[in-house]
């Protein structure tokens, strides 16, 4: 019975190989993805919300080649040591996924209240110069105005002492052609609070759900090594004086 699953365990490395491959490119698509869109917020946050996940997605990626390669190279050789490292990165990766997943959970609560500390920060040193390029960016792209509503920005410690009653002009719908009045019907009207809390939580369920979903595959790479391991350590027994006499472990 042994016998007959070598020939699927292997098969299984050689498409989980592949599957590794495509897994890995995905990983460094989407982990570069979330670093490039969190360098536009990095200092409107008080922590590191999205990119300690998205660092760990990257690494996955990492060991994710690497497995590709010893999933091809142990199906072909069927050698002890490469199965039993195999198996090894295999479970070091789960682990690295499963820490990801509880990241991604355990700061889903604590999420908003750094977003909003981080917010006001911003919204308080603002003075409208190039050092302020994050603020302006994250109206502009996300389409909204203050923390909680256009009405911030009266009370922002340096930008209402030289601009009364303003708001920037990122805040505005047409910035060609705008009163920048904190009243004005030609500005945004959307909080950022909520905007950029969804965008970080959107960016969390992408990491989650790719972990989860190779979870599954690495389970079964993990399956095909053990068995593959272990019909190698068999000793098969030939006929005296036949072509293959002998014994192989």
């Amino acid at each position: 019975m042994s016998s007959g699953c070598t020939v699927p365990s292997k098969l299984c490395l050689v498409f989980i190989g592949l599957i590794f491959w495509g897994a890995a490119a995905g990983l460094f698509f989407v982990g570069g993805w979330v670093f490039e869109t969190y360098k536009h917020f990095n200092e409107l946050t008080s922590a590191n919300l999205t990119l300690i996940p998205a660092s760990i997605v990257l690494t996955v990626g990492i060991f994710m080649f690497i497995v590709g390669l010893l999933a091809c190279a142990s199906s072909v050789k069927e050698n002890k040591c490469l199965l039993a490292v195999l198996f090894s990165i295999l479970l070091v990766i789960l682990t690295a996924e499963i820490a990801a997943g509880s990241l991604g959970y355990a700061f889903r609560d604590d999420m908003e209240g750094s977003v909003r500390d981080g917010l006001n920060q911003a919204i308080n040193k603002f003075n409208g110069t190039s050092s302020d390029h994050q603020m302006e960016y994250l109206q502009e792209e996300l389409k909204c105005c203050g923390v909680n509503n256009a009405s911030d920005w009266e009370t922002a410690k340096v930008w209402s002492l030289s601009h009364p009653g303003k708001v920037p002009v990122s805040c505005c719908i047409d910035q060609n052609n705008c009163t920048q009045s904190i009243n004005g019907t030609d500005i945004y009207k959307k909080a950022c609070l909520p905007e950029l809390n969804d965008k970080f939580v959107t960016n969390l369920r992408y990491i989650a759900g790719i972990a989860v979903a190779f979870a599954v595959i690495q389970v079964l790479g993990m399956i095909s090594s053990c068995v593959l391991f272990c019909r190698s350590k068999e000793v098969r027994y030939e006929v005296l004086g036949g072509p293959n006499s002998g014994l192989r472990v």
